[in-house]
């Protein structure tokens, strides 16, 4: 072979081994997985559950091959989608007033995307907190969102990460929703809670070979 051919072939190498460490690979939460709002009124607290939502993380899919002996630092995106007539509320009434202050047929899904994170100094390797910053999208309105999240790597490489952050509906543009006649109305302020799970195996599978 020539010089200029190993050169090339040096070169081709290279290339694809950048590649392969900038690839990025993408898990589906598992299952078990939930998100639930909670809220107050002049009469009553409230809660309301999405029965489905899609969300997915991204991994640097070399670093994450790597998840089993250090912290979760391959970490690169969380998007999250909530459709808003998923959300069933405690006090059945409610929920065509929350579709409604929520602009359901105009922006028919919640989202969120993190795409900034910081891995608290010193946690232990299976438990460890992330300070996150992400972009939430309620009623077509964006805002960016800080919030702390908890995370623990279970016994067979699960990750759980669960965390609750208070939103203003105002801040997005809604009118806190109505009920009976006008006689219940919600407080401004929601506690949204979540728990995403990503399964050991789904992220072995994701970054293998």
């Amino acid at each position: 072979m020539t010089k200029t051919t190993l050169a090339s072939v040096a070169m081709l190498a290279l290339v694809a081994t950048v590649a392969r460490g900038q690839e990025t690979a993408r898990v589906a939460v598992a299952p078990d997985s939930k998100i639930w709002i909670e809220g107050t009124s002049n009469l009553h607290s409230w809660s309301c559950k999405a029965t489905s939502l899609d969300a997915n993380v991204e991994f640097d899919a070399a670093a994450a091959a790597q998840l089993a002996v250090a912290p979760p630092r391959a970490l690169k995106r969380v998007t999250v989608k909530v459709p808003v007539k998923s959300l069933k509320c405690d006090h059945g009434g409610m929920d065509g007033n929350v579709y409604k202050a929520l602009k359901a047929n105009e922006s028919p899904e919640i989202s969120y995307i993190l795409a900034n994170f910081e891995v608290a100094a010193g946690e232990a390797k299976d438990n460890f907190n992330l300070k996150t910053v992400g972009t939430l999208t309620i009623a077509g309105k964006q805002q960016p969102l800080n919030m702390d999240v908890a995370a623990t790597r279970l016994a067979d490489g699960t990750v759980k990460a669960t965390g609750v952050v208070t939103v203003k509906m105002t801040d997005f543009g809604i009118q806190p929703p109505t009920a009976i006649f006008g006689r219940l109305k919600t407080g401004n302020e929601v506690k949204v809670n979540f728990e995403l799970n990503v399964g050991g195996k789904a992220i072995a599978a994701a970054v293998a070979p």
